[in-house]
Formats: C-alpha cells, structure tokens, sequence
C-alpha cells in the first residue's frame, strides 16, 4: 500500500436488496473519512438495488461474486477476489453465513476478520432459519474478531461467554440526525404528494417483505385500527417476495382504499415525517435501523417485544407482545398517538448511542488499531481512596461510561476493588486495582497506565494524586459538601497545601465550594458541575435485573455512615409505624453504621416493616418498586440516588442538605424538612393520596429531563481534560 493511501477494506454483503443492514453499512460509509479509509463492497451476483453511482462516486467499488447458494463457485471466486485485493481487514455481514466467507478469507492469509451479526432469529421460522441454526456454533471459528449491532445480536450469534469477557464490539445502527430530524414543512410537501389529509392518521411501515418483518399480522391490527377510526391509512414501503401474499390479504380484508403499497422508496426521510406512528411487528430482528430513523423523525413507535430494548430511545416509543391480540395493538396504538405532537428531538438523540457522527468515528478508530494504526490519545485515570461503592464512585463510573465510545479518551478506574467487584463488572468499567492504597501501589499504577489527566475523586485521593503525579494534569473533584470541609483541620489543610497543583477544582454543587474554608485561595480553578445521570442505562439495569421484590412504601438507598444519619432514619420509621402499622420499608445500602441500624431495628420492634436488604450491586429495581425515596443525611452535594430516583418518577423526602436543596420542590416533586414529625406528616400525605402520588411521580419525570443533559455535561468535561 503507497504511503498516504486510504486502507481498502471487504465489506462482504451478501444479497445486495436494499434492506437494513445494507442502509446501515452505507450510513457508515458515507460519514467515515475515506481519506484514511476505503470500502469495497462484495456482492452475490443476483442482488437488485446496489446503489453503484454513489458507491464510486465515493471513492468505493462493487464487486460480484456468483451467490452463496452455488457454494463452491462462490468460495472459489470470492477467493480469487480477495487474493487480488489485498486485503487487511474483511468485515463480513452475512450473520452465521460468515464462515463461509470468512472462510475464504483465512485461506488467502487476511489477518484480520470480522463476523458482524446484524439478527438473530426466531422459533417461529424454524424451519426458514434452520440453516442459521446449523451455522450459528460455528460463527467464530474463522473470525478474529466479532461484531454485533445489539447485546441480544451480539449474545445470539457468540454466545453469553464471549459477550461477557468482552469479545464482541457493539457497533450501533446510527443514523444522520440531521438527515431525519423533523420537518414540518417535509411532512406537508410528502403528504400533498400522496394525497393524504392534515387530519388523516397514518400509520407507516419500512420493510422487506419476508416473513420476519410480519407484515400479514400488520395487517391485522391495522384492519382493527381503521375499524375504529376510518380517517386511517397504512403506508408499505419496500419489496420481497410476499409482497403478492400482503396484497392479497389487503384485497381480502377490503383494505385496498385505505393500504397504499409504496414498493422501493428513495426518500424515507421525507417518508417519515408524513407518519403519525410507525409499527414494527417483527417476529425477530436484530437493531432495526428503521426504528431508529421513525423515532428520530418524532414519530410514535411500536415494536413487538421480540425487538431488543435497545433500540427504545424517546418515552413515546413502547413495546407490545406478540401474544397480544391485533386488536389489542390497535387500542394501545390509537390510545399513545392521540394528543401526540411531533416536533424536533435532535437532542434527546444526541445524547443516545445512535449519532453517526460520533458512532463512526468509533468503527474508524477500530479499523486502524486493528491493524496497527493508532492516534494519540487522551488517558485518564479516575482515582479513589475507597473500596465502597457510593455517590463519588458511581460518578467515576458515569464518567468512564459516557467516555467509552470516544476515541480520543482512555480511561480507568483506579482504587482498591473491595465491594466495588460486583458493581464494577456489572458496569463492565476498565480496572487498574491497587492491593492496598499506598504510595508504592499508586506509584506503580502510574508507571503502568501512563495517563495524561488524574481524575481523583475524593480528598484523599487528591493529596495523593497532587503528590505523586508531578508531570501529569491532576483535576481534584469535591463530590460532597463535607462538614469538615468547612473548618481548619489537617485535612483541609494538607489540600489547601496541594492546591497549587490542580489544574481544576470541580464542586459537586454552589454550596460545596461557597462552604470550603480556603475558597478564596482556589477560586481561579473552581468549578461547579453538578452530577447527572444516563436514564436509559437506567432502565435497562432495571430489566437486567429477573428478581421480583414487593412494593415498598419507602426505601433508604445509600451508605450507613454518619454523613447519611441511619439512626435518625430509624427515629422516622418508628414514628410512622405508630400513625401505619403497615409501613413497608427497604433500606439498601452497608456501612460502618451497618450493626448499630440492626441493633434498632430489632431494639424499636420494626422487623416487620423493614427489609433490611444490604449492599446490593444493582439495587434500581428495589428502588423502582417503591414510592418514596427518603434521605436523612446530615450533609450533601448532589447525590447520584436522588437523580436516579428523580429519573424513575420517585418523589423524595430529605433533610434540606446542600445538593438537594436544587433538586426538590416543597409539595412538587417531594418535601424538605429539618423537623422529623413534618417528613413524618408529608411522607403519609403523599401515601395517602394517590391523585397527589402521581402528580409528584410526573413532576419527577419532567425535571428528570431538565437536569440530565450528559452531552453538556461532557463537553464541560472535555473542556478541562484538555487543559493539558
């Protein structure tokens, strides 16, 4: 290859008819730098709708090979093509059929091969999908390297052990937000052209016709839905093979006035903005580009529950079961979409995983280490004194999450694995374990990870980090307003010492640094960045999660140390049990004050009310199955379990420490007090009421909204790392 050429990788594609896996292979195409990188795209002779124009025009070629089917022609020829190209890297996109090409790849001594698998499949194809069946064990026996569009894809085709040693690299079906961001003035000018109405309910769909997309049960629950409201079309667009059974139904049905069949379509972004909803009854899948583009475009979006959760990314998109009756599906559908309004949402996309802008740039960086070819990158080492899992830890493991993808970042957690084990796997955080913290660990973690930036996380960890990484940016970050933060004492004496070495001071909330009794000394380099949350990762820990827990009137999260003041809990527990004998309550959560809690519990006779559950590693589920949230802490900055609670719609009830004084709204989203018999009051009001339940539960949502913008988050982030 002469120098300053663009690497030219495989993309083995299989049949070329213009579906979702090619879509998402040119969406990637078309946004990576081809000055560095190049694609050829191998093809079965018979495919239809290969796009050659715009594939040379950016600088790719296609070329074709006889089809899978005639197997030892196609595995001599594909062979030949390989041999003369000279390829590093092939990237095949067959699913199980892989081996085949892969296959031929080995044989003519390419280093590096890719299985990617876009599907899975299901038991009601059995027959149709037997030969997947067949070949899915032998998926990884030519590959080097697996990919998969979704963890259901990706734990399909490799298996559970390989998914969890984190052998499959999970490239998401992005999309141009810009390209389907919506547009009022597309959805007039598409809905002029075909004829359809302002008040007209559209429902859409964008497929194949094969029997995985179920498009004859689609017909079912729209013949259900036109029933009840006659202001109703359906829009088909794509070909396949049933598309003559379909019509056939339609005609059956008596649908032909209100079905329009659209067959290949060139402007589904236009197409789009004229839906109202957008179904996908799909009997298996694997990351449904479709589903992606309709919720981009604002529409309302239903997929059957054989559809991976990860493709869910706005609250207006849902999931039915395919053991539900089509007439059913219509009710839910005709009950989500009325009073729904479409608008622009870019923003809620930007900060999901489906931004082509960001995604590529991760395949990019993946095709060059593949072989070698790395930039320099921007190392960060998150370090922590503790070996506890609580709000600073969970912070570190946030930050590292949102940076996982960006391939200008490297990042590890650095601190002594205690109880963390469990939390950290779960999160699948990248580990650098200290036996012990001490100098000579530390010392040695530097010379192994070599980071441009130490992150330290508590004050400890800062003193240390200030002393020990002389050549190397250090950001200290105050994750709570202490109390002895706020006088003269070693401590705060040793880290006003250090000071001088800190690039950037960022304080959890206003108050934590307003309090610190050297503000005035370290004001230049302050910050404050108050936490936030990913509410979606949310969610699926919470469906991660098969064990079933009742429903909790209260629940105490968190550590029991003296900063959040069990005992006091305790107090309000035994207050309420006096005015509900049949106070439910969970508290989650170890600690120093762990014995002392058991001790009045047991002392004040309320086993009966509560469960006493522990450290639990993901705990949201415990959390999403009560009502309220309560905090007693003595002190705050703004603790992740109220953002997560806030997340889930849970009203809380809390001292009035420092963080929370931002978070909650007297009688709004929950209630502050000093005064244990005022929570003790509210706490009952509210489970007393369910009308003023669910609109605390709503007003909770909302601000959820508000406060987790991680994308600016991030940038904040970003902004200081690169002080260097």
């Amino acid at each position: 290859m002469k120098k300053n050429m663009p690497i030219r990788i495989a993309q083995i594609m299989g049949k070329w008819f213009g579906g979702g896996v090619e879509a998402v292979v040119m969406n990637y195409y078309r946004n990576i730098d081809r000055n560095k990188i190049q694609f050829d795209f191998i093809c079965d002779s018979d495919s239809t709708a290969i796009p050659y124009e715009e594939i040379e025009k950016l600088g790719g070629s296609v070329i074709l090979v006889p089809p899978y089917q005639k197997i030892f022609k196609y595995h001599k020829e594909l062979k030949k093509v390989l041999r003369a190209g000279n390829y590093k890297i092939v990237h095949s996109h067959i699913n199980t059929l892989s081996v085949f090409s892969l296959w031929a790849a080995k044989s003519v001594g390419i280093p590096i091969r890719i299985a990617h698998s876009h599907s899975t499949t299901n038991k009601e194809e059995w027959k149709k999908n037997l030969l997947k069946q067949l070949l899915r064990p032998f998926s990884k026996i030519f590959a080097t390297d697996y990919m998969a569009c979704s963890k259901y894809a990706g734990r399909w085709m490799f298996g559970n052990k390989a998914y969890n040693e984190g052998k499959v690299f999970l490239l998401n079906n992005a999309i141009d937000l810009n390209k389907f961001k919506y547009d009022e003035i597309m959805r007039y000018q598409k809905r002029k052209e075909l004829g359809i109405s302002d008040d007209t309910l559209v429902v859409g769909h964008i497929g194949r016709f094969v029997g995985a997309k179920n498009h004859q049960y689609l017909i079912d629950i729209f013949n259900e839905l036109h029933q009840k409201n006659k202001k109703s079309i359906l829009l088909l667009a794509g070909i396949g093979p049933l598309m003559d059974v379909v019509k056939a139904k339609v005609r059956l049905l008596g649908l032909e006035e209100a079905v329009k069949f659209l067959y290949q379509v060139d402007d589904t972004n236009a197409l789009y903005h004229a839906f109202d909803v957008f179904v996908l009854p799909s009997l298996y899948e694997g990351l449904p580009v479709v589903g992606i583009e309709a919720q981009a475009s604002s529409n309302v979006c239903f997929f059957s529950d054989n559809i991976t959760r990860e493709v869910k990314i706005l609250d207006s998109t849902d999931f039915i079961s395919l053991n539900c009756s089509p007439k059913e599906w219509a009710e839910i559908i005709l009950a989500s979409v009325e009073g729904h309004k479409k608008c622009d949402i870019v923003n809620e996309f930007l900060q999901s995983s489906f931004n082509i802008k960001s995604e590529v740039n991760k395949l990019e960086y993946k095709y060059l280490k593949l072989i070698g070819i790395t930039d320099s990158k921007t190392k960060v080492l998150h370090l922590l004194s503790t070996s506890c899992f609580s709000g600073a830890e969970n912070v570190a493991c946030q930050i590292i999450d949102m940076y996982k993808n960006d391939i200008n970042y490297e990042m590890v957690y650095c601190s002594v694995i205690g109880e963390n084990r469990q939390c950290l796997d779960d999160r699948k955080i990248p580990v650098l374990e200290l036996k012990k913290f001490s100098i000579k660990n530390i010392i040695n973690a530097r010379k192994k990870f070599k980071p441009n930036v130490v992150h330290a996380h508590d004050i400890k960890a800062s003193i240390a980090a200030a002393l020990l990484f002389r050549k190397t940016l250090v950001i200290s970050h105050v994750h709570a307003n202490h109390e002895n933060m706020r006088k003269h004492n070693i401590k705060t004496f040793l880290f006003n010492l250090v000071s001088s070495r800190f690039t950037s001071i960022i304080w959890v909330s206003q108050s934590a640094f307003d309090n610190y009794v050297y503000k005035a000394k370290v004001k230049d380099k302050s910050i404050v960045l108050y936490n936030v949350i990913k509410v979606q990762e949310l969610i699926d820990k919470i469906k991660e999660d098969k064990k079933e827990y009742p429903n909790y009137d209260l629940i105490f999260l968190g550590r029991l140390t003296y900063q959040k003041d069990p005992i006091r809990l305790i107090h309000i527990i035994k207050m309420l049990k006096y005015k509900k004998s049949d106070i439910k309550v969970a508290i989650v959560g170890t600690g120093d004050l762990e014995n002392n809690i058991k001790v009045e519990i047991e002392r004040n006779k309320l086993n009966n009310n509560v469960d006493f559950i522990g450290f639990v590693s993901n705990p949201y589920k415990i959390l999403n199955s009560s009502k309220l949230l309560i905090l007693t802490s003595r002190y705050e900055g703004t603790p992740m379990v109220a953002l997560e609670a806030i997340a889930l719609g849970i009203p809380i009830i809390s001292t009035p420490t420092d963080g929370m004084k931002k978070l909650i709204k007297n009688n709004i989203n929950g209630y502050l007090s000093e005064k244990n018999d005022i929570l003790v009051e509210k706490i009952l009001e509210i489970l007393n009421d369910d009308t003023k339940l669910y609109q605390m539960i709503k007003n909770a949502k909302n601000m959820s909204k508000k406060l987790n913008n991680c994308l600016e988050y991030k940038k904040e982030l970003s902004i200081i790392y690169e002080k260097r």
